[in-house]
Order: C-alpha cells, then structure tokens, then sequence
C-alpha cells in the first residue's frame, strides 16, 4: 500500500537515506527549539540575539554553499556525507557539553550555530544532489515530497519534545539527543550500495565554483526559481524567528506553548509534503506554485493579526501546508530543468535561498520588529512591532508572486542531459 502511494520508497538507497534523516532531522529541531529559547532567555529577552542567530546561520549558508555543490560535483556524495553528518555530531556534542557544565554563553551559541551551519552548506547540496540518482525519473517529485516529509515531520514531533524537555532536563540534553540522532543518517548511508552519480570534474575553478550561477543566468525558468525561492524565504519563511516573541511577549504562553507553535507549522508542512506525496495529479508548474505563493501569503498576514493563541496556531497550520507545497513545487521544477553534471551547484544555490537566505530575513524581521515597535520595554516594543514586520513581508511574498510570470513547467518535459 505505502510502496504504490509513495513509490519512491521502493527504492532500498532512497528508502535508507529517508529513515536516517527523519530520525536526525528530529533532533536537529530539537536543537532547533532549545537554542532559540535559550539564546532569548540568556539575554534577557533581547530580540536582537534571536536575529544575531539566524545570522549566524546564515552567513555560512548563504557563502559556502557553492564550494558544497562544487565538491558534490567532483566527489563521491555518499563519502562527503559520511563527513559531514560526522562533524555535525561532534558540533551538538560540544554544545551538549558546555551547556550541561553551565559553560554556554551567547557567543559560544552563535559559534556553534555558524560552524553547524558551515557544515550543513557541504551537506545539503550534496544530498539533493544524490536524490535524483535514487529514484527513477517519475518518482522524483514523489522523492522530493517525502524528503521534505522527514523535514516538517520532525518539525511536528521534535519542537513539542523540545518543548516539554527544556523544563524537564533542560537544553544540554536536547544537545545530546542530537548529537545522537546524527547516527542514524550514518548508518544509513554506510549501508548505501555503490550508485552512478554521474561526477564531472569541472573544466577550471571559476566553472566549478560559478558554474551554477551561469546556468541559471542562461536559463529562465531556473533563474526566476531561485529568485522566487529567495523572496520568498527573506520575506516571508522567516516569519519562525518571530515566533519566541509571540510566545513570551504577545500570548504569554510557556516554553511548551511555543513547541505547540512550532509543532503547529511543522504539521502543516507535514500535511503538504504527505499531500504533495501522495497526489500524482498535482504537476508542478507556474500556476500551482503562484497560488500556492499568494495564499501563503494572505495565511501570513491573517496570522500577524490575530491576537487569539489557539487561532494562529490553527493558522500555522495552514502556512505549514501552503510553505511546503510552494518549496516543493520550486524543488520539484529546479531538479527536472538541471542537468546532471550542474546539479550540485545549480541546488547549491537553491540550498541558499532555502536555508541560507530565511535566516537572513530573520534578522531582517527581528530589525523591523525593533524599529515598528513602541513601549517602553524590549516586551511591550517587540509584541507591537513583530505583527508589522510579518505583514510587510506578508505584502511582499504576495506582490512577487503577483507580478513575475513563471514560466510552465512539467514533468512530462524532456528529461534534460546527466
């Protein structure tokens, strides 16, 4: 039954790399969960930390994701993971430590977050790069759904573990669990037989490193994708890194009502990617995805809104479904129109606008946060100036979404050249 609904899991390579990743992508949220709390209740409730964060997230995703997608282009992707998913174990495993010692500090924090995420800049390209050499053709966007599935479903489990955790056993042991969890991709790609990879070395450095922005330069649709993509989570998938203020400074809920928040938009991305999975009508192509944009965005601006907590939970909810039907179809398009000598640097590029690039928003909407807001404390200031900063970037998502025409494009394409 599951292998006819979701046929991608027919596939003993995808199907170990898929198991792995929606136990480690858990405990990455779980980290998640517990450094943005922590890093927010460290510093006295200053919402600038919780944007220095995502920034320092961001800098490594936004910089290094093109040498990731050079190496995924030159080397063999399952031994560059193996690295990687390493190194990012040690990385939790150092926070766990320091945290249980009561040794953590804010700069250590950002420390972490920025070597963490300049591991994830090699791994993430590397790994959407490997995919399409999984699974057949016309199970890819099947491929694609459930992988992001691993994603948003740790995202419903993780952050209400989380949640519950950090006032039982607090943050150093969400840093173990973590680092624990990273075992689980290991396993999975030490058991991963020998696949073609089709690894060309790229003819000099400059075509290794800009080989991707080229491409997509040449090409229309790729280019209006990664456009599209990055507005996209500058303005408007940062909306979580406001979501510690709506917590404490606008609902006045608990560390365990904010995992419920955060639970909320992981199930909705759930629901979507499970959809997306299971619904082989669903072609991914310009019109699905503009309105997939425009009504992630009206679900944005009605959350900013609401002063009701059970509300803009059921409102994450719906963002969550509409988030990841949007990145979806992006993913989906971006994979079908590459080929497979670039697609490492090509999904280089999409790794930053996905994760690079909403940190960076993060900070962004945090800035405006503190500049729209007014009171007389970081409290009153941060619960008047979060709801205008979601709806200016609210209104932005949906003026893109408005004006750029994407071109059509669908899986009966083509296939382009490995």
């Amino acid at each position: 039954m599951l292998s006819r609904q979701y046929p991608a899991l027919q596939h003993r390579p995808y199907r170990l790399l898929w198991s792995g990743l929606l136990v480690s992508n858990m405990g990455t949220w779980m980290q998640n969960v517990a450094q943005s709390w922590l890093i927010y209740k460290m510093t006295n409730n200053d919402a600038r930390y919780l944007g220095w964060l995502g920034l320092a997230f961001a800098i490594p995703m936004i910089a290094l994701p093109a040498v990731g997608g050079m190496l995924a282009d030159r080397y063999p992707r399952a031994g560059i993971l193996r690295i990687t998913q390493w190194s990012m174990a040690l990385v939790a495993l150092i926070q766990a430590i320091l945290t249980l010692s009561n040794l953590n500090t804010p700069m250590y924090i950002l420390i972490a977050t920025f070597v963490g995420a300049t591991l994830l800049a090699v791994d993430n390209p590397t790994r959407q790069a490997l995919i399409p050499t999984l699974v057949p053709r016309h199970d890819l966007m099947n491929a694609l759904a459930l992988n992001a599935a691993t994603y948003n479903g740790a995202a419903l489990l993780g952050p209400a573990i989380a949640g519950f955790l950090l006032s039982v056993v607090g943050a150093g042991w969400l840093f173990a669990a973590n680092a624990i969890s990273y075992l689980a991709v290991i396993y999975a790609v030490s058991q991963m037989p020998a696949v073609d990879e089709a690894s060309r070395t790229p003819s000099t450095l400059a075509d290794a490193l800009l080989g991707g922005v080229r491409y997509a330069r040449g090409h229309a649709l790729t280019g209006i994708l990664l456009l599209t993509s990055a507005v996209l989570s500058l303005f408007g998938r940062s909306y979580q890194q406001v979501l510690p203020i709506y917590a404490d400074d606008i609902w006045h809920i608990s560390a365990q009502g904010y995992g419920i928040m955060l639970s909320a938009a992981g199930a909705g991305a759930m629901i979507g990617a499970l959809g997306m999975a299971s619904l082989p009508r669903i072609t991914p192509n310009g019109r699905n995805l503009k309105f997939a944009g425009i009504l992630f965005a009206v679900l944005l601006a009605c959350f900013a809104l609401t002063t009701v907590w059970w509300i803009g939970v059921i409102l994450l909810v719906c963002i969550g479904i509409m988030s990841t039907a949007a990145t979806t179809f992006i993913a989906t398009m971006l994979q079908l129109d590459v080929p497979g000598n670039l697609r490492g640097r090509v999904m280089s590029l999409h790794a930053i606008t996905l994760i690079g690039v909403p940190s960076v928003g993060g900070l962004l909407v945090t800035s405006l946060t503190t500049v729209l807001g007014t009171g007389t404390d970081s409290h009153a200031i941060n619960a008047a100036g979060a709801p205008l900063a979601l709806l200016v970037g609210a209104a932005t998502v949906a003026l893109l979404f408005v004006v750029v025409r994407i071109p059509l494009r669908d899986s009966t394409a083509p296939e382009p050249v490995r």
